[in-house]
């Protein structure tokens, strides 16, 4: 059957939904998390506040509240987009598709890091059909594999500078860097990056980088906490140990990420399917006492 734009699967009942589809935020939750500002009712009624993103305790403070909040709030955010095998000298493969719930609550440490508790569900989409796989095969070893979910955390790491270290990492000096950004008309761009992460964080990928997008007037406005934010994200990671890729028998290469995702205003934006899903296979992503 077809709810709008959606297609869900008959046996399964979790959407199928194209890659547009969720651009345009047909991925069953509201429409207006994709939108960062409203347009005013006139030019003069808008308040222009200062933000000097090349000071770094601004920095950091403009960035945790694009990428998450300075409220203590739990933030939730929603993830969906396509794995391909690398292999050197051979065009990229398409392996299967990805959807994933993120939660994080940020804290201020000090002026110059934040802290954030985090934890992350995913799961591996059939590339075709894009529903939930449990089997998979696998194109460089024709071998039919188990497909688990992923799950990241709960874990604490700590937002720098222009670092994200484990919470045990330690640090020399005072941290003093900034997160490189960009703004484009009304919209502001900050990254984040990853490369080579700490033993204590092996299942971050090699090397990521992640770019976080919202109003740069409702990023300036100081009387509030968290704004809408959409997220553009690629990752190089190794091969996963379930794809049962065995060194000196299958070709060396990475699976590459390419994600889109969105901060969600809360649980309830959560697509019905993925929510009953997180409390089947992760109730603890729920905080206590959730009604979502």
């Amino acid at each position: 059957m077809s709810v709008g734009k959606t297609t869900f699967h008959e046996e399964t009942k979790f959407p199928s939904v194209r890659r547009r589809d969720f651009i345009a935020g047909t991925i069953g939750m509201a429409a207006s998390n994709f939108v960062v500002a409203s347009p005013p009712a006139s030019p003069s009624l808008v308040t222009a506040y200062e933000l000097d993103l090349n000071d770094p305790a601004a920095n950091l403070q403009a960035f945790v509240k694009l990428a998450g909040s300075l409220d203590d709030e739990p933030v939730y955010d929603i993830v969906r987009g396509s794995v391909y095998g690398l292999v050197a000298g051979q065009p990229a493969v398409p392996l299967f598709k990805t959807v994933g719930a993120g939660s994080s609550i940020y804290s201020r440490h000090s002026t110059l890091e934040y802290r954030a508790q985090t934890r992350y569900f995913g799961m591996f989409l059939d590339w075709e059909t894009e529903q939930p796989l449990e089997k998979w095969t696998n194109p460089y070893t024709g071998e039919t594999c188990d497909v688990p979910v992923t799950r990241y955390g709960p874990g604490e790491v700590r937002i720098l500078g222009d670092q994200i270290l484990s919470l045990t990492a330690a640090t020399e000096g005072v941290p003093s860097g900034k997160r490189p950004w960009f703004k484009l008309g009304s919209v502001v761009h900050m990254q984040r990056k990853i490369l080579s992460p700490a033993s204590s964080m092996s299942l971050f990928p090699k090397a990521d980088l992640m770019t976080y997008s919202g109003d740069w007037q409702q990023l300036a406005d100081p009387n509030l906490k968290r704004i809408p934010a959409r997220l553009n994200f690629s990752a190089v990671e190794s091969w996963r140990e379930w794809m049962n890729m065995v060194s000196g028998e299958q070709p060396a290469g990475t699976l590459w990420w390419q994600v889109s995702g969105v901060k969600l205003d809360g649980l309830a934006d959560y697509p019905v399917q993925l929510r009953e899903r997180l409390r089947r296979e992760d109730p603890d992503f729920f905080p206590s006492g959730s009604v979502a």
